[in-house]
Formats: structure tokens, sequence, C-alpha cells
């Protein structure tokens, strides 16, 4: 899986919008739309988004030339 597909799966499993993600990580809400859209990002804003979902419970890690995805929510009980 690429990165921006990886970001995007874990954003919608953490119920949050691009919006706020894109705040979260301090990152430009275009920036992020256009690497879930499948452009590139330098590390510093995929750093700064990983940080942001890791905090909402998702994570990944890279294999195989893609990436593996983790969420786990977090309960309200």
């Amino acid at each position: 899986m690429k990165i921006g597909y990886v970001i995007a799966r874990a954003r919608r499993a953490a119920g949050m919008k691009q919006k706020e993600l894109a705040a979260a990580a301090g990152v430009h809400v275009q920036t992020l739309k256009r690497l879930e859209g499948g452009a590139g990002a330098g590390y510093s804003t995929v750093r700064a988004l990983e940080k942001a979902l890791g905090k909402a419970g998702a994570s990944w890690t890279e294999v195989d030339g893609g990436y593996e995805l983790r969420v786990t929510l977090k309960s309200d009980g």
C-alpha cells in the first residue's frame, strides 16, 4: 500500500476529517489532500501525520516496499 492510501484509511478509521488531521499534524489541508490522492510528501510531513494519527490509535510499518496499517481504536469506557 502507498503511504497516502494508508494515511487516508487510518484517518477514516480514527473518525477524523481531513481538516481535523491536518490541524492536529500542523500541515495544510491541501497537502494532506494531495498526499491522500497519491502525491508524494516530505519526511517531516509524513512524520507529523504519523504522530497525530498515533494519538488517535493508528500506526503503520513499512513492509516489502509498502505499508502495513494497524489501527487500535480507543474505547470510550
